[in-house]
């Protein structure tokens, strides 16, 4: 993403158009018409093509040509929408490197205006599987496909952000949100190491102690991580822990909130009891959670 946001620099008005236009039409199109494209923006459709052709050269749009000639959004054009709003907004003044990659998000690490270091969580739902999204995220309907990925990815950002604001303001140890836009979720940068790679700690025990306790808190702001493990927690310094990785969470009232606990927890006791001779017992530690 870092080399697209020098390329935001030789885009200019008509653009930027061209590319809400095509946000706007994907909303009832697969590829939207060119004819459609050039009709919304009062353009002659020779304009219209020129404009998407640069599009295409900077990857950020696709064309198909079946019955009609139509574009749509790459992955790197929606990026540049979502980029464009930072921008303007304040939040995001330098771009870095690429700090984190899962099934779906990557993750940047970038400086606000103030010179603030954030972590910036772009959202790629059904990069790998919409089937696996569909089993895991009850928020997605059936039959959605590949090119439905836009309006999912920011869903998942939005969730995302609206439960780290009422979590982080509630204590829980999270990322503290601090902006959202499409399927860009701005953060802050959290130093330390995720669980999994933590081949020494001095004081395990102390750690799952940690972890339990933002579990229980959580709780009690009636929320489930529902897919909680030693991949998204991450130990910093202090020692302290923060839990990350939230979209896919769910309402304690939700049918399905007892069984994901339960396996949350089993995740976190199991690779205690593997990696450092931690036992625990899980319907204790269950209880301890879900007490008042």
């Amino acid at each position: 993403m870092k080399w697209l946001a020098r390329i935001l620099h030789n885009l200019n008005t008509d653009d930027y158009k061209v590319l809400y236009a095509l946000e706007n039409g994907m909303k009832t199109h697969e590829f939207v018409p060119v004819d459609l494209i050039a009709c919304y923006l009062s353009l002659r459709k020779e304009r219209a093509l020129s404009i998407l052709k640069r599009l295409h050269e900077f990857k950020l749009v696709v064309r198909q040509i079946t019955n009609y000639v139509g574009y749509r959004l790459t992955v790197h054009g929606y990026d540049a929408l979502a980029l464009k709003a930072l921008a303007e907004s304040g939040v995001i003044e330098f771009f870095g490197s690429k700090i984190g990659v899962g099934k779906e998000s990557d993750v940047y690490e970038a400086l606000t205006s103030s010179g603030r270091r954030v972590a910036v969580k772009a959202h790629r739902i059904g990069r790998t599987s919409f089937t696996h999204v569909r089993r895991v995220r009850n928020y997605v309907k059936r039959g959605v496909t590949r090119s439905s990925w836009f309006p999912i990815s920011c869903k998942s950002a939005e969730r995302e952000y609206i439960v780290l604001k009422k979590l982080y303001s509630n204590g829980v140890a999270v990322p503290e949100p601090v902006y959202w836009n499409r399927h860009i979720l701005v953060m802050s940068f959290i130093e330390g190491e995720e669980l999994v790679n933590c081949k020494f700690l001095p004081e395990p025990y102390d750690i799952l102690e940690l972890i339990l306790e933002n579990v229980k808190l959580a709780y009690q702001c009636g929320i489930v991580h529902g897919d909680l493990s030693e991949y998204n927690v991450v130990v910093s310094p202090e020692p302290a822990v923060f839990l990350i990785d939230w979209p896919q969470y769910v309402l304690v009232a939700n049918a399905s909130s007892r069984y994901l606990l339960e396996r949350d927890l089993h995740n976190l006791i199991s690779f205690f009891k593997r990696k450092f001779g931690i036992k625990l017992s899980l319907s204790e530690t269950l209880e301890y959670v879900t007490e008042n």
